[in-house]
């Protein structure tokens, strides 16, 4: 029978009680992760705290994928982790089943477990790691289930491929309408009403085509590093950058703690 320890993420990102929502919601995000476990300053379980709490609270709409505004932090810059998580949270340990783990999560509705041995938290178990286990199945490598992260920069790779497809067939219809038009003019003169018609056509056309010609290039940029091992992984500190930071962006090569820190 499997056990926590075979599809729990080890060494979660942590929060302290006394630290800000906000904070906790700029980890969640910058993580791509929907659970923080708060701890003490001994390290030990305190509470755990989720998007769902911060999206409870917070008095502005919570997203994973944007972070808040200048004018909504300042709002809510007062309220702290304590004040929004649950309090001595349901756990498990490494050594707990995963049927008795699947068990509690869905009798408590809940969407997560930490994972404590001895008085020391060592993981976290969600939902999604139990359901990512019933569907993968005999067949899926031992590295991914231990690192949900890889598949997930598996499908963000198969999003981006389909995204420069859809680009290049845009920039193409775009070459074409423009190669039309230029030999319309050769062979027919165009009127004023049609010179206007053709200047409003490429006033629209020629902007966005821009856009999507440095929106392809981050995708190229973003298709050669996970190509080369290297997607999603700062060239500043070396951590993680987030899933949701990579498809906004994906041309990055910084997590957020450190483009803050540049600016």
């Amino acid at each position: 029978m499997r056990s926590v320890a075979e599809l729990m993420t080890p060494r979660p990102t942590t929060i302290e009680p006394e630290a800000s929502a906000l904070a906790a919601l700029d980890l969640m995000i910058d993580a791509g992760i929907r659970h923080l476990p708060v701890v003490d300053r001994r390290a030990r379980l305190v509470g755990i705290v989720s998007v769902d709490d911060l999206r409870a609270a917070l008095p502005f709409a919570v997203s994973l994928r944007h972070p808040p505004s200048l004018d909504e932090r300042e709002i809510a810059r007062d309220l702290s982790v304590a004040e929004v998580m649950t309090h001595g949270p349901l756990t498990a340990t490494s050594r707990t089943s995963v049927a008795d783990a699947a068990g509690t999560l869905a009798r408590f509705r809940i969407g997560c477990l930490p994972v404590v041995d001895d008085g020391h938290l060592v993981g976290i178990l969600s939902e999604t790691d139990v359901l990512r286990s019933l569907a993968g199945g005999a067949g899926e490598s031992e590295a991914r289930r231990q690192d949900p992260r890889m598949h997930e920069l598996d499908l963000l790779v198969t999003e981006l491929r389909a995204e420069r497809t859809r680009i290049l067939r845009r920039l193409g219809r775009v070459q074409q309408i423009e190669l039309e038009s230029t030999q319309e003019q050769r062979e027919v003169p165009m009127d004023a009403a049609e010179h206007a018609a053709h200047a409003i056509q490429l006033a629209v056309d020629e902007p966005l085509a821009a856009l999507s010609a440095r929106r392809l290039e981050a995708l190229d940029h973003a298709l050669f590093r996970a190509s080369q091992g290297r997607l999603g992984v700062c060239e500043k500190c070396g951590k993680h950058i987030s899933v949701a930071r990579l498809r906004a962006l994906p041309g990055t090569v910084i997590c957020v703690r450190c483009a803050r820190a540049a600016t």
